[in-house]
């Protein structure tokens, strides 16, 4: 073989040497470029999973803070409208006693406003009993309680001042146009003496309550009051009721409902627990406390 053949042999045994080689290299190279490929996709993946986390942590976030802004607004609505309506039941109880006379439609009319403001009151308890926290709901079904003790008592209180003023007007014979028959009017005026006797006896004496369930039972000058004020109470004209002459006699033995001992706690426990329900309110909504 001349050198030129030679040369041919060995330029293609280093071809053929060459291939394998860059075969590995290739594969090295691939290998190479996928393992990079599968980290960028895993890094790539690993920050779109943290993006998505970040961005749902924040849309709960938001969705969280959004719900309890929600809640606490509710929540200022309902205690809001509980203290309107307590506070529309003592307006309406307080009418009772400024505005009544002795027109018996005008203390039905007052009695009805009361009523639609005790309803409104109940149903405004029972959203914050639902709405809750249990203490202060607690709170709430106290100012209910001694609301409707209050408010009932000057709903007596009411019917038998309207009594007392439809007594003055017959003992004044200014019921009926033209006046009222004497006998009718002396047994308005009879009773009405009987009634102050009864209130100044009890004032002056020992009695700790009505003497007539008095259980060391009443003196004789008391006794006979009784029966005389008992028996000016039966002549009385029909045009006050018994009902009402029964009301202003109680009245005189026991003292206005207003003016009784067990009014005046049930006032100062209203009270306390109004100032605790706004007190618990606050600090439930997070409200600052006035100083």
């Amino acid at each position: 073989m001349d050198l030129q053949g030679i040369g041919s042999v060995a330029a293609a045994g280093v071809t053929l040497l060459t291939i394998p080689a860059l075969l590995i290299t290739g594969r090295w190279q691939t290998r190479a470029a996928l393992k990079g490929a599968q980290e960028a996709g895993r890094a790539g993946y690993a920050q779109a999973q943290a993006t998505y986390s970040s961005a749902l942590d924040a849309v709960n976030a938001q969705a969280s803070a959004t719900h309890a802004q929600w809640r606490r607004g509710v929540q200022r609505d309902v205690y809001a409208a509980f203290l309107l309506a307590d506070h529309q039941v003592r307006e309406a109880a307080e009418r009772l006693i400024t505005e009544v006379d002795a027109d018996p439609s005008t203390l039905a009319t007052l009695m009805e406003e009361v009523t639609r403001a005790k309803t409104a009151l109940r149903a405004a308890y029972v959203v914050v009993d639902l709405e809750g926290p249990s203490d202060l709901a607690f709170t709430a079904d106290s100012v209910l309680t001694h609301s409707f003790l209050v408010t009932e008592a000057n709903q007596r209180e009411a019917v038998m001042e309207r009594a007392w003023h439809q007594l003055i007007e017959m003992s004044e014979g200014s019921w009926l146009v033209g006046g009222i028959a004497a006998v009718h009017r002396d047994g308005a005026r009879e009773f009405m003496e009987c009634l102050a006797r009864v209130q100044l006896a009890i004032a002056n004496g020992s009695y700790g309550g009505d003497p007539r369930h008095s259980t060391d039972g009443m003196d004789e000058a008391m006794t006979e009051l009784t029966r005389a004020a008992y028996g000016a109470m039966s002549r009385v004209d029909d045009t006050l009721s018994l009902r009402d002459r029964a009301l202003l006699l109680d009245m005189s033995y026991r003292g206005r409902p207003r003016l009784r001992s067990d009014y005046e706690g049930w006032e100062a426990e209203l009270e306390r627990a109004r100032g605790e329900f706004v007190r618990a309110a606050r600090d439930e909504l997070g409200s600052p406390r006035s100083t």
